[in-house]
């Protein structure tokens, strides 16, 4: 590393810390409350990735007696805030309402670790489950995504043949860092985000990466790996809708020789993150909605295998 991109580095480091800590002090921390940790195995030499594990309350047999259908979810943060824990409420309520172990995955984020270090412990975390038939269904796993979660698992859907994953379900994912965010628009006008923070997760994550490169920005990727059953969750307030919404009529109409089922909601008077955000009860409502629109998907996917 020249000294350019040192000090370009410590510029990044400083500003993300210091709003890390900003946002510890005004909101309380992640608290949650797994069954079990586990630790798999990295691509890179002595280190591991840890994966909080939610087994089902219901279905036939119990977790860890015989395998289940999996649901690898990744949570949101700009790829850059440390926010692992935040989507426990999700991971919990899918559990308990459908067959599915729920494998919560902490990858890497900036600055520290830029891209492609989170595609690759996402990645990473697909293959130990595929790889493990006698733990799990390998062939009924899918995956969810929150935010720039949900951007990391419509990546690691196409690295991986069609038919590899059950489904797809996403919450207010961006799919593409191309172009300046400052010109996005959400399908209706809101509370304004300030693009400068954007601008900076973008240049932590990928620094001077090509932002078409389809492992970043899923709008550029070919539609063919996608999963054949797909959820989308927009918000009408959030500027990533448009482009999200884009990506997935491209999906659908570009696979309609398969028969792919891509389904997206755009929740009303909603924030991006609106399932997150408890002083709102009617986006709070919208989450719970989404919440049980996602268990019927899993259910239905469970009745058909």
């Amino acid at each position: 590393m020249g000294l350019l991109d040192f000090l370009r580095y410590l510029r990044l480091k400083f500003l993300i810390s210091s709003l890390r800590l900003l946002v510890r002090l005004l909101v309380p921390p992640p608290a949650p409350k797994p069954d079990s940790v586990l630790r798999i195995p990295s691509r890179d030499k002595g280190r591991t990735i840890k994966i909080h594990v939610y087994n089902p309350r219901g279905g036939v047999g119990s977790a860890g007696r015989e395998p289940h259908p999996v649901l690898i979810n990744c949570f949101g943060g700009g790829f850059a805030m440390q926010y692992h824990g935040a989507d426990d409420g999700f991971c919990r309520y899918i559990a308990t309402h459908t067959n599915h172990v729920v494998l919560d995955v902490q990858y890497r984020v900036a600055p520290e670790d830029p891209f492609p270090a989170a595609v690759n412990d996402a990645e990473d975390a697909a293959k130990y489950v595929l790889g493990h038939s006698d733990e799990y269904q390998t062939a009924h796993v899918s995956l969810c995504g929150f935010s720039s979660g949900g951007t990391l698992a419509l990546v690691t859907s196409t690295l991986f043949a069609h038919g590899t994953f059950q489904s797809l379900i996403g919450f207010y994912p961006s799919p593409s860092m191309a172009g300046d965010p400052s010109e996005r628009k959400a399908p209706v006008p809101g509370r304004a985000r300030r693009a400068f923070w954007t601008k900076l997760f973008r240049e932590a994550y990928i620094r001077d990466k090509d932002p078409r490169d389809p492992r970043i920005s899923p709008a550029f990727a070919d539609t063919t790996n996608f999963p054949q059953e797909i959820l989308i969750f927009t918000a009408d307030h959030d500027i990533s809708a448009t482009g999200m919404e884009a990506l997935a009529e491209k999906i659908k109409t570009e696979g309609k020789a398969g028969g792919r089922n891509v389904v997206v909601r755009r929740m009303e008077n909603c924030d991006h993150g609106f399932d997150k955000l408890k002083k709102h009860e009617h986006q709070m409502e919208a989450g719970r909605e989404a919440y049980s629109q996602a268990v019927d998907l899993l259910k239905r996917l469970e009745s058909e295998s």
